[in-house]
């Protein structure tokens, strides 16, 4: 059964959110921070990206396999055995079988909080014993109890030095920039505060996320409706004729692309040399700002079948905050979430 939380609100307090709670069977650990899982009469397991977490790797990837990595597995398979049940809780107001499709991220796995079978919560203790950093590049922790166990979590493992926090004593040799990293997460989670903070107190407003809200952009696509849409911009491709640029910003299981037409002369040329100096981040020890606001038609591509796409053709379209339509409604905002 569903069970009440609280969202978190940077400086803001906190205001009513339901997270969808459901018990679930242990398959196996694949690693610090993924666990498959047998959902409630499934007979197949399926894969759980934890959220607030991101542990060093035990397989080749984008990111290096460490000896952390190996220890932060062990140490979940210590935690969550095969057969145990766990607790998972999707962020949102939603239904239990909206939230399994919208909790989505790029490889289809599900977004879940996980609390173990004794209520222990299974992020604060790889973030306290060193395994983990608060991982903030997609937010922050999403209920104002969890956000604070996380920080407080993460400065008890840096004061102690522990797992990552010195990464010569446990890895050998510096294996990432956390330093750095957190910082530009940072950023990032501020921003995405800012589009959580206009929908919570906007909740009509139209504007949309490209991940969370697909049936939502498919209807407006369908309609050939103007919209604005909150999304990470990162990565891209030419089309076959290699004059115009698309990029696809959703994910595998909600879509979504934004089309730049003649992205190598004139305007359509002056929108990329926007997106990629101030949007789109080259690598971990490249950053840039990765989120904006892009405001525009929506079609469906191909037509009827297909997906749904927005056309930029001018840099106004891309902000780092919404249009005026929409700022005038949330001119009350102040702080830390305005200025993101």
């Amino acid at each position: 059964m569903p069970r009440p939380h609280a969202s978190f609100v940077p400086g803001g307090g906190e205001v009513a959110m339901t997270g969808t709670t459901l018990e679930v069977q242990v398959e196996r650990v694949v690693d610090g921070d993924t666990v498959r899982v047998f959902l409630p009469g499934a007979e197949r397991g399926e894969s759980v990206r934890i959220l607030s977490l991101d542990t060093e790797e035990v397989s080749a990837g984008t990111k290096p396999v460490t000896e952390l990595g190996r220890r932060a597995s062990e140490r979940a398979k210590e935690l969550m055995e095969p057969g145990d049940t766990i607790r998972l809780i999707l962020p949102g107001n939603d239904p239990l079988e909206t939230a399994l499709q919208r909790y989505r991220g790029n490889f289809g796995r599900l977004l879940c909080y996980v609390e173990l079978a004794d209520g222990t919560d299974f992020q604060e203790v790889m973030i306290r014993e060193g395994f983990s950093p608060y991982f903030q590049k997609y937010g922050y922790a999403h209920f104002a109890g969890r956000h604070a166990a996380y920080v407080a979590a993460e400065r008890a493992a840096q004061s102690g030095k522990l797992g990552i926090w010195d990464q010569i004593a446990n890895n050998g040799s510096e294996m990432r920039n956390y330093a750095a990293l957190t910082v530009w997460w940072d950023l990032r989670a501020r921003i995405i505060e800012g589009y959580r903070e206009i929908k919570r107190r906007m909740p009509e407003a139209n504007l949309f996320n490209s991940r969370l809200d697909h049936a939502k952009l498919v209807e407006i696509a369908k309609a050939g409706g103007e919209t604005t849409v909150f999304m990470e911009l990162r990565d891209f491709s030419p089309t076959n004729d290699g004059d115009h640029i698309i990029f696809r910003t959703g994910s595998r299981a909600q879509p979504f692309s934004v089309f730049v037409p003649e992205a190598n002369m004139g305007e359509g040329q002056e929108v990329m040399n926007l997106l990629l100096t101030r949007y789109v981040s080259e690598s971990e020890m490249r950053p840039a700002r990765s989120y904006a606001y892009v405001t525009g038609s929506l079609k469906l591509f191909p037509p009827e079948t297909g997906d749904p796409e927005i056309t930029v053709t001018r840099v106004d379209q891309v902000t780092d905050w919404p249009s005026a339509s929409i700022e005038r409604g949330i001119s009350t905002l102040t702080g830390p979430v305005a200025d993101a």
